[in-house]
């Protein structure tokens, strides 16, 4: 099957149109949905997913994943409101000829991940629940600060879940919490059906283009792609502070561009740029390989 490439385009504009084009110009057919005109996803009414939906079909471009911020709360917060956004995120989906949504596994206090675990469990088997009522699959990223940032907790978490939850995995997001994206790689190999591509040094913690850091991107792509069942690629490039960023990483501060208080970004004079270098990154790793993205 043919690689699905698709890219988080708000990180080149925050408008629809910007976005579009971002993607047509640098030859991506699919789309990470997650923030237009910065408004979350998970905040779409009827109307804006209509506008959305008709644009990007113009455009000939599809909606692979709803990237939600769905697990993106405090493990003490309810769980009600979060069924809820699942389900109108779901319609959301539909409308938009999608049927895969990114979640988290909650933000734990840190240091008590292991008295969380259950509670986490509980909530995360209840959003699978939901989501097979709503005809949609979830995939699970690890995270910084959620319960699934380290590999370990991954593992648990997968191992628990099996088939009825697929896993992201962000080698930089293991890189930034102590964790070997390789290893996690093996260990969760089962369950991996996207990668999202972003690369980060362990010296400082900032991300850099795919190959840069210590994510072992390209080994990861290979053994990936050696599975031809699995074909979904996103390019998540965080090389310039874009705008809603701070609206969707823990602890985000400074002013857009700024790079150096956050841990991203490279030397880029605009969102555009990075996002271009971003896709150019991984094309590059592919082609070393003899794969064409």
């Amino acid at each position: 099957m043919s690689i699905l490439l698709s890219a988080f385009a708000d990180e080149a504009a925050q408008d629809l149109e910007g976005q579009i084009s971002a993607l047509l110009t640098n030859q991506v057919p699919g789309i990470e949905l997650r923030t237009v005109d910065s408004v979350n996803v998970a905040d779409f009414d009827s109307t804006m997913t209509a506008r959305v939906r008709t644009a990007l079909e113009q455009a000939s471009l599809k909606v692979h994943c709803l990237a939600t911020p769905l697990g993106k709360v405090q493990i003490d917060n309810p769980l009600a409101p979060e069924l809820e956004r699942l389900k109108r995120l779901s319609q959301t989906a539909h409308a938009l000829d999608c049927q895969c949504l990114r979640i988290f596994s909650f933000y734990v206090p840190a240091g008590r991940a292991a008295e969380y675990r259950d509670e986490v469990m509980l909530r995360l088997e209840r959003l699978i629940e939901v989501a097979v009522a709503e005809d949609v699959r979830l995939f699970h990223e690890n995270e910084k600060d959620i319960y699934g940032d380290v590999l370990e907790r991954c593992v648990d978490i997968h191992q628990t879940f099996l088939s009825k939850l697929g896993a992201i995995l962000d080698p930089a997001n293991y890189v930034q919490v102590g964790s070997d994206p390789l290893q996690a790689f093996a260990a969760l190999d089962p369950w991996i059906e996207y990668l999202h591509i972003k690369d980060c040094r362990r010296s400082d913690g900032h991300i850099v283009a795919a190959g840069q850091g210590d994510g072992q991107i390209a080994e990861i792509l290979r053994l990936y792609l050696a599975k031809p069942d699995r074909h979904s690629i996103a390019i998540e490039p965080h090389l310039f502070e874009f705008a809603s960023l701070k609206t969707l990483e823990k602890h985000m501060s400074g002013n857009p561009g700024s790079g150096q208080e956050v841990g991203v970004g490279g030397d880029y004079p605009d969102a555009w740029t990075a996002f271009a270098a971003g896709i150019s990154a991984i094309r590059t790793l592919a082609a070393q390989q003899s794969r064409i993205i």
